[in-house]
């Protein structure tokens, strides 16, 4: 983020193809100041179903020729029982 700034909009495609609109922000108040994720968030952690423990990969692309794009995937949770 540029400084004096507490927000950067980006876009991250899915492995279906689908473009997620995702907004990454750092809070104004509080006593913590955490990045938090809107924007398409909620709709996606619904659409896929995410549950506690599970991770999502967010890879950055660079390409010369269309610049940096996102990628976003979820990592569902693989704890094992015992």
């Amino acid at each position: 983020m540029v400084q004096g700034q507490n927000a950067i909009r980006f876009n991250a495609r899915d492995p279906t193809g689908r473009v997620w609109e995702f907004k990454l922000c750092t809070r104004n108040h509080g006593r913590y100041r955490k990045p938090v994720i809107r924007g398409d968030w909620l709709d996606y952690v619904r659409e896929k179903g995410l549950t506690v423990n599970d991770s999502i990969i967010l890879t950055m692309v660079e390409d010369a020729e269309n610049g940096v794009s996102y990628n976003i995937r979820v990592e569902p949770n693989t704890e094992l029982a015992i």
